[in-house]
């Protein structure tokens, strides 16, 4: 049985997704996955999903499980802290092309108090900017979604619980990613 064109576009785009999470889940703790997938389910577009970590897995996971489910996506970052540990994380999705772009806006201080982390993500970003900031956030961007994590973990191995919320809307994607981008223009880390 021959397959139509069609039929063969879907299951091209079936394989490269599932290829894609395949590839995130190399990032994650499996057992921290299938917490985080009954926890969370799937990114559905129009929707929010609020979360409490409960010191069980981190926004770095949570950013892996996130990529699994978008693919490639451009990765913008505002944050306040920003560990070696997660710097090298993000460097290394960014080479094997898991995250396309990536900008980061961080606080004026991330060179005192995490200079190998700041280091790191120099040395992989697209574009880097220091404020004077304490927000938490994650925005990831392709042409199929947009991304948007709000919370109070920054990019660290907390052991304490914490909350956030996923929003899956390309308009607020789009707002964020304005506002990360502008403040990155008007001054550089």
């Amino acid at each position: 049985m021959l397959l139509q064109p069609d039929t063969l576009d879907q299951e091209r785009e079936a394989l490269k997704a599932l290829s894609h999470q395949d590839q995130a889940n190399r990032f994650i703790n499996e057992d921290v996955r299938l917490e985080m997938a009954v926890q969370l389910g799937d990114l559905v577009p129009g929707h929010s999903i609020h979360y409490m970590t409960e010191a069980r897995w981190h926004l770095h996971d949570l950013l892996v499980y996130c990529l699994g489910q978008t693919g490639p996506a451009d990765l913008y970052l505002c944050m306040y802290a920003v560990k070696e540990y997660q710097a090298n994380m993000i460097a290394s999705m960014k080479s094997r092309g898991l995250i396309r772009e990536l900008h980061v806006l961080l606080d004026y201080r991330s060179g005192v108090n995490h200079a190998d982390a700041l280091q790191i993500l120099r040395a992989n970003a697209d574009s880097i900017g220091a404020i004077r900031t304490h927000a938490k956030l994650v925005v990831l961007r392709n042409d199929q979604m947009g991304v948007v994590i709000t919370g109070s973990a920054n990019l660290t191995a907390n052991t304490r619980s914490d909350a956030g919320v996923i929003t899956c809307d390309t308009t607020v994607a789009n707002y964020r990613i304005e506002y990360i981008k502008a403040k990155i223009n008007a001054t550089k880390a």
